[in-house]
C-alpha cells in the first residue's frame, strides 16, 4: 500500500504540468520521472525501519533504492510546496534539478557498482535467495538508469542540434 500511495503522490505532483505538455516523449517523461520517484520515496524509512530489526546489510538493490529515494525525500519538498500554491514542478529549481539529477545519479551509482562488482554475474545468479526489497531495488534501479538514458539522450540531442 505504500507503494501505491507513493506511485499517488509521484503522479499528483506532475498533473499539472501534463496540462501543457506539447509532445508525447516529454510528457510520458515526465510521468515516468516523478512515478519512479514515488516509489523511491517509500525506500528510506522501509529500510531504516528494517536495518534496526537486525537484518542483513544492505546488497545492491537497497543501496540504490535507498539514494534514489533520498534525492526525492530531499528534493520534494519545495516540489510539494509549489505544488500546493498549484504552480508546476519546473517552477522550482528542485524540481528542474531532481527531474534531470535523480536519472543521471541512476546512472552515476549503478555504474559505479558495476565497477565495483556488486553486480557480477555470480551474485545476480542468487536472486531468488534475495529479499523481495532487494530485488525490487535493482529492477526500481534498471528503470532508473533506463529513464536515465533517456535524459541523458534528450540533453545530448539538444545540444548537438543547436
Amino acid at each position: 500500500m505504500a507503494l501505491i500511495a507513493g506511485v499517488g503522490v509521484g503522479f499528483w505532483l506532475v498533473v499539472k504540468n501534463l496540462r501543457e505538455v506539447t509532445s508525447w516523449p516529454e510528457g510520458a517523461l515526465v510521468v515516468i520521472v516523478f512515478v519512479l520517484g514515488g516509489l523511491s520515496l517509500v525506500g528510506p524509512p522501509l529500510l531504516l525501519a528494517e536495518g534496526r530489526r537486525g537484518h542483513p546489510p544492505w546488497g545492491a538493490g537497497k543501496l540504490l533504492w535507498f539514494t534514489q529515494g533520498m534525492a526525492s525525500w530531499l528534493l520534494w519538498p519545495p516540489i510539494v510546496y509549489h505544488r500546493v500554491r498549484s504552480r508546476k514542478f519546473d517552477d522550482s529549481v528542485s524540481g528542474v534539478c531532481y527531474f534531470y539529477g535523480t536519472p543521471l545519479m541512476a546512472i552515476y551509482v549503478t555504474t559505479a557498482l558495476l565497477a565495483g562488482g556488486w553486480l557480477r554475474r555470480r551474485r545476480r545468479r542468487r536472486m531468488a535467495r534475495r529479499s523481495w526489497r532487494e530485488r525490487f531495488g535493482l529492477l526500481l534501479a534498471l528503470a532508473w538508469a533506463c529513464t536515465g538514458f533517456w535524459v541523458l539522450y534528450s540533453l545530448y540531442h539538444d545540444d548537438f542540434q543547436r
